[in-house]
């Protein structure tokens, strides 16, 4: 199959490599969409740690079409994505509920091969189904929109709250409409990119600013 391969800190090709081997408890999954991340960014630039020679991707959701042995609750042909933190649930930090500190972590497409690829490995307890219909791109969304909502509910944002976004990228994006869902009266979003400014205010961006006009805080 091909795949993208980081080879080392500032090289990636693409490869002719061997399908994935799925263990007992993993699903084979036929990659259809992958997001780029700033992640994947990092990791080609070394600036986020990573081994490689590793298959990058971990924004992915496509089609299964292999099942492990130990395997339930999912069938060939489901459409899924992924969680691609993988947390050991042995340390204290998991112990303690806080699977995004886990002492162990293993991400997909940082620490073992992601969605740059044709096929993809996939834990069964990060896999999640996704409805058979929808749009194979939106579920590629899924690993930045999840961050986004857990922001979203960390900063408490409720009916009549009014909210800055700092940033107009895909993140900064996905947060302006989820503030507007969470019934953000005012949300202004600061970007210096005009585009991402009008793209803004068709998501939901009540006003947006550039933070390079001297009169910001006005």
């Amino acid at each position: 199959m091909k795949a993208v391969r980081l080879e080392a800190v500032g090289g990636i090709t693409l490869r002719d490599v061997d399908m994935p081997d799925i263990g007992a408890d993993e699903l084979l999954v036929r990659i259809e969409a992958c997001g780029v991340c700033g992640t994947d960014r990092h990791l080609f630039h070394g600036e986020f740690p990573c081994t490689p020679p590793v298959t990058p991707g971990h924004e992915f959701s496509g089609l299964v079409e292999a099942i492990g042995k130990s395997v339930s609750g999912f069938a060939i042909g489901d459409r899924v994505t992924g969680d691609p933190n993988i947390a050991c649930g042995r340390c204290a930090r998991c112990h303690a509920g806080q699977v995004n500190l886990c002492s162990n972590l293993r991400a997909i497409g940082i620490h073992r091969d992601g969605g740059f690829a044709e096929y993809l490995a996939l834990p069964q307890k990060q896999a999640f189904v996704l409805p058979a219909g929808l749009d194979p791109m939106h579920g590629a969304f899924c690993e930045p929109l999840g961050c986004c909502l857990h922001g979203v509910d960390l900063a408490g944002i409720k009916p009549g709250s009014s909210v800055v976004v700092l940033g107009g990228g895909v993140i900064g994006l996905l947060t302006v409409q989820l503030a507007r869902l969470a019934g953000a009266t005012t949300i202004i979003l600061s970007t210096r990119q005009a585009s991402r400014r009008a793209l803004a205010e068709d998501l939901g961006a009540t006003m947006t600013i550039d933070p390079t006009t001297p009169d910001v805080i006005d």
